[in-house]
């Protein structure tokens, strides 16, 4: 063969590499182009690359040149992305496993803020009786500390609950048995204590939830059995608490403490047992004037025993939540693996069991996971489709997806410490919390990554950001954030919460 000949197959071989290049298609549905839109804006999309056999490798949205707003590995994505009000070129690029990159650009105009975006993190220092401070960004769901990084709050905070509007932190305490309230700086996050905080219990802390009106705050601590309580406040023009008529309001039952409240305002709902000493949920209409608690009639309302349980089938509710629509109550079943679920009567708040509650996860239900998951607390997504739940033994998430229309959740995956879902940063999780835009959700553990990148480095604080579409989750850049004082003990409780 001439050199002329040789020269020109090099070239044909190499145009033709260069031609059938993979190259992958990414495919929007949402938003639309030219579309105006509320914020958080929900990116959907979806990419393919004919090319390449091995497929999508990872796909990623950019708000601006540069600006890493999400990133999943997979060829799908459904993620609330918070935006300002202005007008975007958003990119979504995706990357194929053979070295191919493909983009699709979507112009937008958001024009309103739906739902407030994340704005500042705090995260209970049981050991350092301390609350720890951060700054979110709002775009990629990554923390950095505050300028006074963190505040002192008496001793063995165990958690901690804020208004609606993000104005006021309230903070209860194991070891003080008392309560702080706090004054949140709404440029900078930092804290300062209200007049006259923190205030008395009489017992030891447990939990505590924040009226709608942010009127009213409410607070259990126990001491011996069966001496538990709900102390009410109210919350006067300085910020200072003072108790409400009747206040403490005895349980003499046994109690996790766990609190919840449903969006309106109407109803209270606590951890309880009865009078024969089974686990049970105690609930109280609130008076909306004076903030007084009556209880609700037929309280307590049992729990749920698992089908064929003969031993610690129902030992009560670590968590308590109520879902943004205010029909159903979910609680977290450590002793059952389990969470269970009530639909609540809106005219008198009273609870019935929803059908086939309680609803079992990883011990009972997950062939790859043959030991028990102990979930702990729990944690509803603003957009009502899912449920995190912490599993303090399980290391890992448990997610349940909502059926919008008969409330009940269908267990979807153990997110974590699993052969098929892996995440840093997870070991044993006594805490969740998903952000009230409903984008990140973030916890305390160790830095230790189940799938085999090393041991555990030190404690640290954990964010991820939530899939839509299917409720999984992906690290946030830079978690885990290291924090040594946080997570420090398995005797006490960890609580996040993120303000707007």
């Amino acid at each position: 063969m001439s050199v002329r000949k040789i020269i020109l197959s090099a070239f044909v071989a190499s145009f033709a590499t260069f031609t059938y290049a993979t190259t992958p298609v990414v495919v929007v549905q949402s938003p639309a182009p030219g579309s105006s839109v509320g914020s958080p804006v929900n990116f959907v999309a979806s990419a393919s690359s004919s090319g390449c056999s091995s497929g999508i490798s990872a796909m990623r949205i950019y708000t601006a040149s540069g600006v890493d707003a999400y990133t999943v590995d997979s060829n799908s994505l459904n993620a609330n992305v918070n935006l300002p009000v202005g007008s975007y070129s958003a990119v979504v690029q995706a990357w194929d496993n053979c070295g191919g990159v493909g983009k699709t650009t979507v112009n937008i105009n958001v024009s309103k803020i739906n739902v407030a975006p994340p704005k500042f993190l705090y995260a209970t220092e049981f050991e350092a009786g301390r609350i720890a401070e951060y700054v979110v960004n709002p775009l990629t769901g990554s923390v950095t500390p505050t300028s006074q990084g963190s505040t002192w709050a008496h001793w063995g905070p165990v958690d901690i609950a804020s208004d609606q509007g993000g104005y006021r932190l309230y903070v209860a305490n194991q070891g003080s048995k008392d309560l702080d309230a706090y004054f949140i700086d709404r440029d900078n996050g930092n804290l300062t204590e209200v007049p006259g905080s923190p205030f008395a219990l009489g017992a030891t802390g447990l939990r505590v939830v924040v009226h709608p009106s942010g009127d009213f705050v409410y607070a259990t601590n126990a001491s011996t059995y069966p001496n538990s309580y709900i102390s009410a406040f109210k919350v006067q023009s300085n910020g200072s608490l003072t108790p409400v008529a009747g206040s403490p309001y005895a349980l003499n039952s046994g109690t996790s403490g766990a609190l919840a409240m449903d969006p309106s305002g109407k109803y209270l709902y606590v951890d309880a047992s009865t009078s024969g000493g089974a686990a049970a949920v105690a609930g109280y209409a609130i008076d909306e004037a004076s903030g007084a608690l009556t209880p609700i009639s037929g309280s307590p309302f049992p729990d749920p025993a698992y089908p064929g349980c003969t031993q610690f089938c129902s030992d009560g509710a670590t968590d308590l939540g109520v879902d943004p629509s205010g029909n159903y109550l979910y609680g977290a079943e450590s002793g059952e693996d389990a969470l269970s679920g009530f639909k609540i009567d809106s005219a008198t708040g009273t609870l019935t069991l929803l059908a086939g509650s309680p609803y079992a996860e990883g011990y009972y239900n997950v062939s790859d996971n043959s030991a028990p998951k102990s979930p702990w607390r729990l944690s509803i997504d603003p957009s009502d489709k899912f449920i995190y739940v912490a599993d303090n033994e399980g290391n890992d998430f448990s997610v349940f997806k909502l059926n919008a229309t008969s409330g009940v959740p269908n267990f979807e995956a153990s997110i974590g410490n699993s052969v098929n879902s892996c995440l840093p940063g997870l070991e044993s999780p006594y805490t969740v919390f998903v952000d009230p835009s409903g984008s990140f959700v973030y916890s305390q553990g160790i830095d230790h990554d189940y799938c085999g990148s090393g041991p555990a480095a030190g404690n640290a604080l954990i964010g991820y950001s939530l899939n839509q579409g299917n409720g999984y989750l992906q690290s946030v850049p830079g978690s885990p954030f290291a924090n040594s004082n946080l997570h420090t003990t398995n005797s006490s409780e960890e609580k996040v919460v993120v303000t707007r």
